[in-house]
């Protein structure tokens, strides 16, 4: 989720399982999930989770029996093609939220935003480096970091891309138990990714940011990712009319977020997913998930980054 200012929160559960201590960046085998999980499959979990919504509400997540989110789907990203004289380029992977007193949303599974982003981002930064056309930098690694120290990060390092990955929350939020002693938020619409780009700066920073914004979703819905509509967003986030998932942040002023409009390269935010739904969440703690949204990131960014300098390959 986006919205930048610290929130505060009362006593929450915490999720039953440890994502923090898997043995290497983006490495998850049979063994570690069933030390997660408690399963001995992410299908499996996700089926657990659907009958314990059936058990404890009435108000179940919507779920299309075939398509993302649904448990039997697969993803499909095409790896990233590199134009010949692309060259090395640099690509800043902002783990969202995690600053002082700033957590971001909690999802279905009582899951903090910031030790989902921070999982994700470090999923993205290998999956670019591993391609051997990037290079990769992902902040708060080391602990806690402002917005402006990451803006700052960014630039003195010469990035030529900024990504910053969150998750959203969306729908009228209920209760549930995922878990006997633990209760934690849960909606039933509104999956979905989403992309955000700031239309303040320079002619061509805009226009960066927006080539970047674009690429991304179409990578992402090519993979078999669903772009949300933005039915939520209000006045906030106007969405763009040549691409759906992507929207211009329209916060007041004074509210507007500070990685999009201070960053002198382009940058974007990905709203995954809704954390909100039990089993799109559930789906974003597989593998196979973070690969596929790594590997659409990586076709984006060099489609985009290879666009804006003129050169061109062919698929």
């Amino acid at each position: 989720m986006a919205f930048e200012p610290g929130r505060k929160r009362g006593a929450r559960a915490r999720l039953p399982w440890n994502f923090s201590g898997y043995r290497r960046p983006g490495y998850h085998d049979a063994v570690t999930r069933r030390a997660w999980l408690g399963v001995g499959s992410i299908a499996t979990a996700v089926a657990i989770a659907m009958l314990l919504l059936r058990g404890t509400t009435s108000d179940a997540p919507a779920v299309a029996a075939t398509g993302w989110p649904s448990p039997s789907f697969q993803l499909h990203p095409k790896a990233p093609v590199f134009p010949d004289g692309f060259g090395m380029r640099r690509v800043y992977v902002d783990a969202g939220h995690g600053a002082e007193g700033n957590t971001g949303n909690l999802s279905a599974f009582c899951e903090d935003e910031q030790d989902f982003t921070l999982r994700a981002a470090i999923r993205l930064a290998s999956r670019l480096e591993s391609t051997g056309r990037f290079e990769a930098r992902v902040s708060r690694k080391d602990g806690a970091a402002s917005y402006p120290e990451r803006v700052r990060a960014a630039q003195e390092w010469g990035a030529d891309a900024f990504v910053s990955v969150h998750s959203d929350v969306r729908g009228n939020a209920g209760v549930w138990s995922p878990r006997k002693g633990q209760t934690c938020p849960m909606a039933d619409s509104g999956v979905g990714f989403a992309v955000l780009y700031s239309d303040e700066g320079s002619p061509e920073l805009v226009e960066g940011r927006g080539r970047l914004a674009r690429h991304v979703a179409v990578e992402l819905a090519s993979a078999g990712f669903v772009a949300y509509g933005g039915s939520e967003y209000g006045q906030v986030y106007a969405a763009a009319q040549d691409r759906d998932g992507v929207f211009v942040d329209r916060h007041a002023m004074d509210k507007r977020i500070f990685v999009l409009r201070r960053t002198s390269m382009p940058a974007v935010i990905l709203e995954t997913h809704n954390a909100l739904h039990a089993v799109e969440a559930l789906r974003w703690t597989e593998d196979e998930t973070l690969e596929a949204m790594s590997a659409a990131i990586a076709s984006a960014l060099a489609s985009a980054l290879a666009e804006a300098r003129g050169l061109s390959a062919q698929r």
